[in-house]
């Protein structure tokens, strides 16, 4: 077929697998995608975005969101939001395939540029999309932050075995799914270097993108910068932190053996962790044998932000122990608020930290070596005022208005 007429108003459809949630007649976003949607309104005439409605009865199995109307968005009327069926099953899947996908065929034809961010096998209506405008021979820009297929076989080892055996079948699918529609897009927007080392090969246009929503209020000043580093020097117990679901992407078990790695090597040390998520509990239970409920503490999750990014700012370092390859906005977050990042080796750490330093790394899994790694910043203060230093350096280049204006510029070029 020939190629589908491209309208030139300067519209953009975004295909989301973040959801939408229906709740008395009105419509809610999470409240970081709220503010990408305003971002992305920023620098696009109009924005169509769609996303699946997530059930209300599955709203306690997703940790950690906080809903915004969407009609308190900043620029909502040029905002159009399109609802998509929750099509997980495959049953569910097929049975509204055909409607769903002729309505993303229409705001293809009628839409400039074109972004998908795809994440998954049955039900990524994203990815639907992707083979639409595949259809049509149109430009398309992929957005991921994480390699779906790695994360689904590295968190295989702690799921029952019919899950392990689903994973078995589809990890393989999906990554031959994703490489079919990466190699055909004509933008590749990688949310940090684990994601750009994955699928870069797989397309001509690849770029590494920082997918943050801080603003430049977030940023940590300079009065505030001397008065922690004046902490950091005087107060005899290193603060920790980390801001995260307790699931085994993040391996909260091995977080809490690096702590009690360090305590055990003489730090005095306090650390908190703020969030919540399926393994909470067992963390608790843990906790609880390794000796280190007068040490560590659950805050549970903090819904306003800017308590959150307070907390981290207040933090002498922020501990992480991510065991797949992902992009977490924590990371970006803590060196925002001037925080070092201490935790497991991974690209995307790496990236962060390489032009202006903010942290330190260990191997993968080696708890021991992170917690003597906590240990010896706890005891070298002049090393953490300088991990300080250049975390509050480093983050200066994590504004929202700027990676989202740099990268719209790439979609206004290539998709």
């Amino acid at each position: 077929m020939s190629p589908t007429p491209i309208p030139g108003d300067g519209s953009m459809y975004l295909v989301l697998p973040v959801p939408f949630r229906s709740f008395e007649g009105r419509l809610f976003v999470e409240a970081q995608a709220a503010n990408g949607l305003d971002r992305w309104a920023d620098n696009f005439p109009t924005v169509t975005v769609a996303a699946p409605v997530i059930p209300e009865s599955l709203l306690s199995t997703i940790a950690g969101f906080v809903w915004r109307d969407v009609d308190s968005l900043e620029h909502r009327a040029r905002i159009v939001c399109q609802p998509l069926p929750w099509a997980y099953s495959p049953r569910t899947f097929f049975r509204e395939y055909k409607q769903t996908r002729g309505l993303i065929a229409n705001t293809i034809r009628s839409s400039q540029h074109l972004q998908f961010a795809i994440g998954g096998l049955v039900g990524d209506w994203a990815a639907v999309a992707a083979l639409e405008a595949i259809r049509q021979r149109r430009r398309y820009a992929i957005h991921t932050d994480r390699v779906e297929h790695e994360v689904m076989q590295k968190t295989a080892a702690s799921a029952s075995p019919l899950r392990r055996l689903k994973i078995a079948v589809e990890a393989p699918l999906m990554k031959r799914y994703h490489q079919h529609i990466i190699a055909r897009c004509s933008l590749g927007l990688w949310h940090g270097d684990d994601c750009f080392r994955a699928y870069s090969p797989w397309c001509q246009q690849n770029h590494l993108i920082h997918d943050v929503h801080t603003k430049q209020a977030d940023l940590i000043d300079e009065a505030s910068l001397t008065r922690k580093l004046d902490d950091i020097r005087t107060n005899e117990t290193l603060k920790l932190c980390y801001a995260g679901r307790l699931d085994p992407m993040k391996a909260p078990l091995e977080w809490l053996a690096a702590i009690a790695s360090a305590r055990d090597q003489g730090a005095n040390l306090q650390a908190t962790w703020f969030g919540e998520g399926s393994l909470l509990e067992v963390a608790r239970q843990e906790c609880a044998r390794l000796q280190l409920d007068n040490i560590v503490h659950f805050a549970g999750f903090i819904a306003d932000r800017a308590e959150l990014l307070a907390h981290l700012r207040s933090a002498h370092a922020l501990v992480f122990t991510h065991i797949t390859p992902e992009s977490p906005r924590n990371l970006l977050e803590s060196l925002v608020c001037g925080t070092p990042i201490l935790g497991y080796d991974n690209a995307y750490a790496v990236n962060l930290l390489e032009a202006s330093g903010g942290g330190a790394l260990v191997p993968l899994h080696d708890t021991q070596a992170l917690g003597t790694l906590i240990a010896s910043v706890a005891k070298d203060r002049d090393r953490l005022t300088t991990l300080t230093q250049e975390a509050a350096i480093t983050g200066r280049r994590f504004t929202d208005t700027a990676v989202f204006s740099e990268r719209s510029a790439l979609l206004k070029q290539f998709a």
